[in-house]
């Protein structure tokens, strides 16, 4: 099972390398959200790191869901989505397969989004960098669990993009507010038992988020 499921996920990397579906939209998107709230913050520094946290994660949130909107857009067409759930592979190996390629594309993303944040709102984003890099892995794993599970349902629909959108920010909501709060307290240099906290939510719904996708996710296809 886990050979099927790099040779997915290596599928859909070189897909996206080769023909660059969603990813350059993702990028300028988040480029142009973070430019957006880093030239409206005026705040003096003490301020600006309470705000900077929440500011990072919306940015991820809607730029990622340009990218894991496609997550199943070439498989509709040509039915290609009925073809492979045809061959033996189980569902469960295609959700983790399309999670995995979502949370690269998360990662992706950041590896912009946390560079500008740093450079236009001097915000001191790798001040403890285990501890952010804990806090952005955690927050990918529930929100590309979400998008990925919420993307097959709504794939075969019209004006999916702005559906999904509001589909997965409810479910993510505790998830962006989660790490956003880990991320204004590491900025504050508080990594105390309040900080372990809001990782250790972060976990239990990474867990809860892709255990549920990979049970519910047949009988999303199904439909």
């Amino acid at each position: 099972m886990t050979a099927k499921i790099l040779r997915m996920i290596q599928k859909d990397l070189m897909s996206e390398c080769r023909a660059w579906h969603a990813w350059p939209a993702m990028l300028l998107l988040g480029t142009a959200v973070v430019l957006t709230f880093a030239l409206q913050i005026d705040l003096p520094p003490s301020q600006r790191q309470r705000v900077i946290g929440g500011l990072l994660w919306m940015a991820i949130f809607f730029a990622g869901t340009v990218s894991i909107e496609r997550s199943f857009s070439l498989e509709q067409e040509d039915s290609c989505l009925e073809g492979l759930l045809l061959y033996p592979i189980s569902p469960v190996a295609i959700f983790l397969a399309k999670w995995a390629v979502n949370f690269v594309a998360l990662v992706c993303l950041e590896i912009v989004l946390v560079p500008m944040f740093i450079v236009l709102s001097e915000a001191p984003l790798l001040k403890c960098p285990w501890a952010l890099l804990l806090s952005l892995a955690l927050g990918n794993c529930g929100l590309a669990a979400v998008g990925t599970l919420l993307s097959a349902a709504t794939s075969g629909l019209r004006n999916r993009s702005s559906l999904l959108a509001l589909l997965v920010l409810p479910l993510v909501l505790p998830v962006v507010l989660g790490a956003a709060e880990a991320t204004r307290l590491m900025l504050a240099g508080t990594l105390d038992d309040q900080w372990w906290r809001w990782i250790q939510l972060l976990g239990a719904f990474a867990v809860v988020f892709v255990t549920a996708g990979a049970m519910l996710f047949e009988f999303v296809v199904e439909e």
